[in-house]
């Protein structure tokens, strides 16, 4: 079991588990009513699906072909990862990581999809609402001439985790601060040079 703290962990996390063949997964979240009882709920999580064995128990359990299960901990979400094998939980309960990837939603205002890219390697992106979010705010901000909104917004695009799929929005998002900057006219009142 991890608990992590941070965004960037998390997703370092998550990418290293589905990296080493932990294609199934569960993501569940704990009640804010029952959030005073977090650190029970998390040990009796990890008794119920072994998360705890140590690398010699999980390499003798991939020989007998025996599904082991990981677990990470993020502000009251849980997410459980399965490798292929044997397993003892219900059929359903458990999804396989498919083409469109895994979607994270880490809060009400941030969804991350995992995914593999053109090199076929594990990458992150902004879910389409967010990168909606962002494009549509910077032009709101630019049309109002809110100097405040766009710095803020920008701060907040700036501080997501650096990977291949969201430096591609970042790009797309610069650009478009780009276009937006020679329509309105901006740069030396915003101090963008």
């Amino acid at each position: 079991m991890i608990r992590v703290k941070t965004l960037k962990a998390l997703c370092q996390s998550v990418l290293r588990y589905v990296g080493n063949g932990y294609v199934y997964y569960k993501i569940t979240h704990i009640p804010i009513k029952k959030a005073h009882r977090t650190a029970q709920i998390l040990n009796k999580v990890s008794k119920t699906y072994e998360t705890n064995l140590t690398q010699g128990k999980r390499q003798y359990r991939r020989k007998q072909k025996i599904a082991n299960y990981q677990m990470i901990s993020f502000r009251g979400m849980i997410i459980i990862f399965r490798t292929s094998g044997k397993n003892e939980d219900g059929s359903n309960e458990f999804k396989k990581i498919n083409s469109k990837g895994l979607e994270l939603i880490v809060s009400e205002h941030l969804k991350l999809i995992l995914f593999k890219d053109e090199r076929e390697k594990w990458t992150y992106r902004l879910s389409k609402e967010n990168y909606a979010f962002f494009s549509q705010e910077l032009k709101k901000a630019y049309e109002k001439r809110n100097g405040i909104k766009y710095h803020s917004l920008k701060r907040m695009f700036n501080h997501l985790p650096i990977y291949m799929g969201i430096g591609k929005q970042k790009k797309e998002l610069n650009k478009l601060i780009k276009e937006l900057q020679n329509t309105y006219k901006t740069q030396r009142d915003w101090g963008l040079f």
